[in-house]
Formats: C-alpha cells, structure tokens, sequence
C-alpha cells in the first residue's frame, strides 16, 4: 500500500512539493516521482532535508504505527500549521519532507530550464 508513494503539490502554494520519505533502519528513502525513489544513509541525505527533520522532530507530536497509517495520511499535516511549509511525522517511520519544485526536480537529476 504505502510502497507507491509519489510527490503530491502542496494543497496551498503550487511552488512546493509534498514529497513522501520513509525510514527503515540506517537508511531513508525519498520517494521522488511514480516508481522511483532515491535511497540515502545520514550522510548522504541532502543538507535540505537534513534540516526540515531536525525541525520535525523538535516538535512534541503523538507518533502512529505505521500499521494505522492511511496513504492520504502521509500527505496530511496533523502536526502543527508551523509545518505546513516545512514537513511533518506521519508515524513511525514515514515523513512528509515540503520542499520546492526546484529542489525536487533536482534530487531526479532534472535541469532547471
């Protein structure tokens, strides 16, 4: 169910991007289109996004299993609306990472232009 995750527009500001992220273990992966993700350790995950999960997680928020976490739920800020631009938990071990076109064209090796 939640392993055909896609990019979805932001629900207000068509300039950003809702963009699934899902940590197993060491590693993150970064759903960036329909079928393809990229996979990155702590070291690798972009500066970009490194910052938006700091943030994420600075926030008190009660945390769901996975097992109760609807596929429209990933897209769902039940945060805060601080987040609304930033990105937020959706349980356990999926986020939802807000970000730029721009930005999210890039981590799918596309060029601006």
């Amino acid at each position: 169910m939640l392993n055909a995750l896609t990019p979805v527009t932001h629900q207000w500001n068509l300039a950003l991007v809702r963009v699934p992220l899902r940590r197993v273990d060491d590693h993150f992966v970064l759903y960036v289109a329909d079928g393809y993700y990229r996979r990155y350790d702590k070291d690798t995950l972009p500066d970009e996004i490194k910052t938006k999960m700091a943030m994420i997680l600075a926030t008190d928020h009660k945390v769901i299993p996975d097992r109760d976490l609807r596929r429209l739920g990933v897209y769902e800020n039940t945060q805060s609306d601080e987040l609304d631009e930033i990105g937020w938990r959706a349980s356990e071990s999926f986020y939802c990472i807000v970000m730029p076109i721009d930005s999210l064209k890039a981590l799918r090796g596309e060029t601006n232009g």
